[in-house]
This record gives structure tokens, C-alpha cells and sequence, in this order.
């Protein structure tokens, strides 16, 4: 069957129409969520009524080929400008064989919709088969998504061939997604404090928040051998992630709309425009486009801070360099603290009460060169209310951070303590330059973050 040039008429009318109504909802609430799940119930009609007329009238059939939605598509986060990612799964080459005039012609179509495809064709038995050289397509599996097609074969898929791969090749896969996330934190200076970033691909943006869904789901699929109830993320971490994700969607289809493509960065114009429309904020007073953009950093700082724990604490996650460094770096172990796996525990979580211990920590953190753990930055968050009552000043303060500063890490301890909000308690100046965007040919990044580049190069 050959799609008449009317139904095309039809589904362009159709696409244009609704894309136009989902834009009039979104400026009028500014809910992101909303947006991306009805560009997505959008394209999967489209996809469904081509299917029909092309492929097969019964959308359970034909056997052995089935259409899959794979990364964004499958999580039902299409934003207005995003590629639709969607997987060809044959049964086997014969299938492949049988089909492709059809798929071609399905493809065609769906391009002359101009619709932004990107697909992937792939039979049942290369999904089993990891290709080093291609992290990417084995994590997309991980969002996959039944559309139309053999639904038996997608459930093979699903049910059997994912979890095997993921048990398989688990230990590939978290260094292969470990490599990619930092090779590309790494093109954006290790930092987000960045005047104008790209909200997606930044640190901090929204790759990063499937980047920790992916660590944690494939670590919990190497445990269970199946597929996990529920998101394997712990709770306090699991709503840090979903409030960011609020706001972060809201501003990429902000972004989406404004720019008429898929552009992702934040430009002084957009900042401007953004806060003047209050985008993913709750409605109060007017903001500036610095108080904006302070919104963004405080919910791109929880993210990179739950991604850079889970690429700590994922032993399958480093390098063989880094496991070799961490070994040596178990051996600093003192009274107060001590190092497993390159990270820092509290030998008694109660000793935090006392803000001289508090100060320890961050000297013994700046002078070796550690992280620390997620339990221990929990047990300094359930600290600071005591510790704001009656927070260390003058020379008392001054004793302990002086000697951290002088330590060859101090850079790295004054950052962890500026995302736990340590460093404004203890230093109430520090909060007129927290996350603060001055807009000059001096600054590249945000002040604070000048600031720790300035000790750090010093």
C-alpha cells in the first residue's frame, strides 16, 4: 500500500495544527511535562496512522517487525525540535530482507512530514550483541518503548534480550557511559557555572538526569537479572531529580519554541526573555534574569551532584587508572574519617554535631584529593540546622579555613562545600556572588566559580 498523497496532506494539516495548539498551552502555562508528552502522543498517531497504510492495516502485525521508540521518544520526552528516535526490529534477516521497501517508504514518508527522524534498524539477535564502539544504541535500549508491529517480538526484546545484555555486559556499559559523560563534562570545563549553557548537554543539564536513571537502572538490573519495579534512584534523590527535571523541561521547550529548532543554549537574550516569563519559576514577584538563572544553577548543581556520587560509588564506573588510585587513597583512614573506595566516611556519624569536625573534614578533603560519600554529605545536610543556630566566626572560622586553603585540593573542598550550602552559611558575603551572572568580556563562568578557579590557579 502507497500512502495517497491526501492522507499526507492530512497528517501535514494535522501535525501543524496541533503544534500550533501545543505551543498555545505551553505559553499560556509553561508546564514542559505537558509539552513533551503531547509532542509525543502527537508523532506516535502519526506513526501508527502510516503504519496503517503502508506497512500493515492490523497494528499487532506484520510478524517478525515490529516499530520501537528508543531513547528520547521511548521515555515520551519529545520536545518541540527533538529527533525522533525509533528502531526498525526485525525477527531476523529475512525479515530485514522481506520488509525493506516498505520501512523505506515509511521512512520517506515520515521525512516529507519533515519530521525529524532518526532510526535504527537492528534484527532480534544483533540487540544481543554489545558493539563497544556504540555505548549509545545498547543505553537507548534501555528507554525502549512498544509502538506498533509483532508484539511478541518487541516483549522478546524487552523481557529477554535487554535484561541479558545488561547482566552480560554491565561492567562495559557503566565504563562506556562513565566515558562518554565525562569526555563530554570535559568539553564543557568540568564546571556548569558556565554565563550561557546548553541546558541539555552541560553539566548539570538534562543528558545528566538520564545519565543517573541509566547508572542506577543498569546497576540494579545486574542485581535483580530483571528490570526494577520502580526507578532504582534513593527517594530524597529521586524528587531533587524530578523538581530539576520540572524546571529543565520547561526551559528547553521554551528554548525550542523561541528559536524555531532544536537549540539548547541559554544566550543572554533567552535569560532575558525567560525570566520576564517566569519560565519553569513559580508565580510571585518579578525576577531578573540573574535570580532566573540562579533558579537554573541551584537545580544543575543537584543534578551534577547526584551524577558525580553515582559515578563515584559505581566501582564498574572508573577507569583502571582511578581504581588503581583509589586502592592507594584507602589507606588514609584516620581517628575521624575513614576512605573506602577513594571516598569519605564518618567513623561516628554523630561527630558533625561538633562544627570543629565539620571544618575537619573539608581540610582533610582538600589536603588528599577525595570525594565525599553520599552518606556522608546526608549526615552534613541533617548538621546544618544546628550549625546555622550557632555558626563559627571570625578567628575561630578563620583557624580552619585558612589551613584549607593552603592545601593543594582547597578549589575542590570549596566547591563541595558551596553545593552543600555550607560555604554561605559559614560565610553570609559569599551569597552575593552565589551562582551570580555578570555579564562582561572578563567572565566565562558564574563569580563563585571564578572565585574557586582564581584559589585553585593560585
Amino acid at each position: 500500500m502507497v500512502a495517497a498523497s491526501s492522507l499526507i496532506g492530512e497528517l501535514r494539516g494535522s501535525i501543524n495544527d496541533e503544534s500550533a495548539r501545543i505551543r498555545r498551552e505551553f505559553e499560556a502555562a509553561g508546564d514542559g511535562r505537558a509539552c513533551v508528552a503531547a509532542r509525543t502522543h502527537l508523532v506516535e498517531e502519526i506513526l501508527e496512522r502510516l503504519w496503517s497504510e503502508i506497512v500493515s492495516a492490523d497494528a499487532s502485525k506484520p510478524p517478525n517487525l515490529a516499530l520501537v521508540a528508543t531513547g528520547g521518544f521511548g521515555r515520551g520526552w519529545l520536545f518541540p525540535y527533538s529527533d525522533i528516535d525509533i528502531l526498525f526490529l526485525y525477527g531476523d534477516r529475512d525479515a530485514e530482507q522481506a520488509f525493506k521497501d516498505p520501512v523505506r517508504r515509511f521512512s520517506q514518508e515520515l521525512w516529507d512530514l519533515r519530521l525529524k527522524l532518526s532510526p535504527a534498524s537492528r534484527t532480534l539477535g544483533e540487540c544481543d550483541r554489545y558493539d563497544p564502539n556504540n555505548t549509545e544504541f545498547a543505553i537507548s535500549l534501555l528507554d525502549c518503548r512498544y509502538l506498533v508491529g509483532d508484539r511478541d517480538l518487541f516483549r522478546r526484546l524487552h523481557d529477554k534480550v535487554i535484561p541479558k545484555l545488561v547482566m552480560r555486559e554491565s561492567k562495559s556499559l557503566l565504563q562506556g557511559l562513565a566515558e562518554v559523560t565525562r569526555e563530554r563534562h570535559g568539553k564543557y570545563g568540568m564546571t556548569l557555572y558556565h554565563l550561557e549553557p546548553n541546558l541539555k548537554e552541560a553539566p548539570g543539564g538534562l543528558r545528566d538526569c538520564n545519565v543517573a536513571n541509566w547508572l542506577a537502572l543498569i546497576s540494579a538490573m545486574d542485581k535483580l537479572h530483571d528490570w526494577p519495579d520502580a526507578t532504582s534512584l534513593r527517594p530524597p534523590v529521586r524528587k531533587q531529580l524530578e523538581s530539576a527535571l520540572d524546571f529543565l523541561m520547561s526551559a528547553r521547550c521554551f528554548l525550542h519554541f523561541r528559536q524555531g529548532r532544536d537549540d539548547n543554549t541559554l544566550s543572554w537574550e533567552a535569560q532575558d526573555e525567560a525570566a520576564a516569563r517566569k519560565i519553569g519559576a513559580s508565580d510571585g514577584e518579578e525576577l531578573s534574569a540573574a535570580e532566573w538563572m540562579r533558579i537554573y544553577f541551584s537545580h544543575a548543581r543537584a543534578v551534577q551532584r547526584t551524577v558525580t556520587q553515582l559515578l563515584e560509588e559505581i566501582p564498574e564506573a572508573w577507569s583502571a587508572l582511578y581504581r588503581q588510585v583509589q586502592s592507594w587513597r584507602s589507606r588514609l583512614t584516620t581517628a575521624d574519617f575513614s576512605v573506602v573506595d577513594g571516598l569519605i566516611f564518618l567513623q561516628q556519624p554523630s561527630a558533625l554535631q561538633d562544627p570543629e569536625v565539620l571544618l575537619r573534614l573539608f581540610h582533610f578533603m582538600a589536603h588528599h584529593g577525595l570525594k565525599l560519600s553520599a552518606t556522608t554529605e546526608y549526615r552534613i545536610e541533617q548538621a546544618l540546622p544546628a550549625l546555622a543556630a550557632t555558626p563559627p566566626r571570625g578567628a575561630e572560622l578563620w583557624l580552619y579555613l585558612q589551613e584549607t586553603l593552603l592545601q593543594p585540593h582547597a578549589a575542590d573542598a570549596l566547591r563541595a562545600m558551596h553545593s552543600l550550602r555550607l560555604l554561605t552559611l559559614l560565610l553570609p558575603e559569599m551569597k552575593l556572588i552565589d551562582s551570580l551572572v555578570v555579564r562582561d568580556f572578563y567572565h566565562r563562568f558564574t563569580v563563585d566559580e571564578h572565585s574557586f578557579l582564581a584559589i585553585e590557579s593560585l
